[in-house]
């Protein structure tokens, strides 16, 4: 909501024609009632992933990703009508879903997650809903902690040895994301996360990330790698 939409009206709210509550079946000690849209899962840990490591994963991509590519840019919906943007979150998204599909092979199918990814990125580009890359990418030092959005999947696929090169890319790109709101001003979790990058990109994957400086070596080179690829991809597109 804008400052002057609300200004006209505070109760006013915009809202997506999304119609299904997912909720966890063993919380109910009645029978479940036949309500359209509800959805009981008897393994709600499973979709509570799938909500954090496709759904809000793909958003902050996007967010990330989009604004490097477009920081003029204001809304989600424009920068995923680049083309790149769009295929890079798809890729993002695919990748993180099959690490899902390893972990929790009883309660999706490849077709029902990717039907999913499908949908989300149609409803990404809704542009009633103004969604602004501020919004979908502020709070960095949460979306770039231990068990959120990108390291909890990573941390997921680790053990299973199975890819994560792009999910951590798309991380990366978090590292360069300089958003503002309406007014000009950056979110106060953003001030504190820049705060951690001045004082070098290892320190600030210990405090944000969750990395350990001794046991992930490999993640914190890997990372890096990513992070000074996309510096001199950023002095490229600068010139």
């Amino acid at each position: 909501m804008t400052v002057e939409e609300i200004k006209k009206d505070p109760l006013w709210v915009f809202a997506e024609p999304y119609n299904q509550l997912i909720l966890d079946k063993k919380g109910f000690k009645n029978p479940i009632p036949d309500v359209k849209g509800l959805s009981p899962k008897e393994n709600i840990k499973a979709w509570v992933d799938r909500k954090a490591f496709i759904h809000n994963l793909g958003h902050a991509t996007a967010a990330y990703y989009g604004f490097f590519r477009h920081p003029e840019a204001t809304y989600l919906y424009e920068v995923l009508g680049d083309k790149h943007v769009l295929n890079f979150t798809k890729k993002v998204m695919h990748q993180s879903a099959a690490i899902l599909l390893k972990v929790y092979p009883d309660d999706f199918t490849e077709k029902e997650l990717s039907d999913h990814i499908d949908d989300l990125l149609f409803r990404f580009q809704n542009r009633a809903l103004k969604d602004t890359l501020f919004r979908v990418g502020q709070d960095i030092p949460r979306k770039l902690g231990p068990d959120d959005r990108f390291m909890g999947v990573i941390r997921l696929a680790i053990p299973l040895e199975m890819a994560y090169d792009k999910i951590l890319e798309a991380m990366s790109y978090a590292f360069y994301f300089k958003a503002v709101d309406e007014n000009g001003n950056r979110s106060e979790q953003d001030n504190i996360f820049d705060d951690y990058l001045t004082r070098g990109i290892e320190l600030t994957l210990n405090k944000v990330c969750g990395f350990d400086l001794k046991k992930d070596q490999k993640l914190i080179k890997e990372t890096k790698k990513h992070y000074f690829h996309i510096f001199l991809r950023n002095n490229n597109f600068s010139k």
